[in-house]
């Protein structure tokens, strides 16, 4: 069965006149009667009957037509709930997230309190195959047109007591165990790239992929970690606390870059609230000793 078939059926069960049907449909009435007849062809049953110059469906003609009446107004409903979806996709804010991901969602917490059908679309930076707003660290001074950089220092995560005694020299810290995000992130290549220039490689006794769990391990006491001063917030645990580095420069740059082109209302929304967010945050004491 092909659908412009059954449309052509439909039809005819509705009107119950083939040249009215034909008229409709604008196609000629032969050509209409030999699509009909084909159709019952293939399904083995007649489904009209001839009465004066009309037809009337056959029992299996009614069982038919009640089948497909619902499935065709659907298809024709199709195009009118697809362009919905393509607005709220185009209405949805999409977010390239590689850096600072923490803050990001609070930002989207803190964004979607006072706009509650704010839609988000995030992925990770490198897998996003669009976006709207982008976050993530970068290491060179060519700067992205309408983005907004903010760096931050890196400080180390170290037991209290150690703490107190002031800047710790990064070539001191050859022999602790790290805690440190995997690998693949860019705060981790620039963490690795310092330690190398003083070196060593940071011995890693744990890695993750969370920087929740990163901060959660170090607040514990069970290893020292490089820690940016504004992105990640303060040691919430007081059996560590932050410590500068005297080996400087050491520090890494957040970009938030909108998209080039226009953005959709809601998308220029946010992307204005993500960068007060930021400047709020960076305007706050910074938890790294001096």
């Amino acid at each position: 069965m092909e659908l412009q078939q059954l449309r052509y059926f439909d039809e005819v069960a509705r009107t119950q006149h083939v040249t009215n049907s034909a008229k409709k449909l604008n196609v000629a009435q032969p050509a209409l009667t030999q699509s009909i007849r084909r159709l019952e062809r293939e399904l083995g049953v007649p489904l009209f009957e001839r009465v004066g110059r009309n037809v009337r469906l056959t029992a299996c003609g009614e069982a038919l037509e009640k089948r497909i009446a619902p499935l065709l107004a659907a298809l024709d409903e199709l195009p009118e709930e697809l362009a919905v979806v393509a607005g709220r996709e185009r209405a949805a804010v999409h977010l390239a997230i590689e850096s600072a991901s923490g803050m990001a969602v609070d930002a989207i917490a803190a964004y979607r309190a006072s706009h509650p059908d704010a839609r988000f679309v995030v992925a990770q930076e490198t897998a996003a195959r669009r976006w709207d707003v982008r976050l993530r660290t970068v290491r060179s001074d060519a700067t992205t047109a309408g983005a907004r950089r903010f760096t931050e220092r890196i400080g180390i995560a170290v037991p209290s007591e150690r703490a107190a005694s002031g800047p710790i020299a990064l070539a001191d810290l050859e022999d602790e165990p790290f805690i440190c995000l995997a690998g693949s992130r860019t705060f981790r290549a620039v963490c690795d790239e310092a330690c190398a220039h003083a070196g060593f490689a940071p011995r890693v006794a744990f890695e993750s992929d969370s920087p929740a769990v990163v901060k959660n391990m170090i607040g514990l006491g069970l290893g020292v970690g490089f820690w940016p001063e504004r992105s990640w917030g303060g040691l919430e645990d007081g059996s560590a606390s932050l410590a500068a580095i005297v080996d400087a420069p050491f520090a890494r740059t957040i970009e938030i870059a909108p998209a080039q082109g226009p953005l959709n209302e809601e998308a220029a929304a946010f992307h204005g609230f993500l960068v007060s967010y930021f400047e709020k945050r960076w305007r706050e004491p910074s938890p790294l000793r001096a």
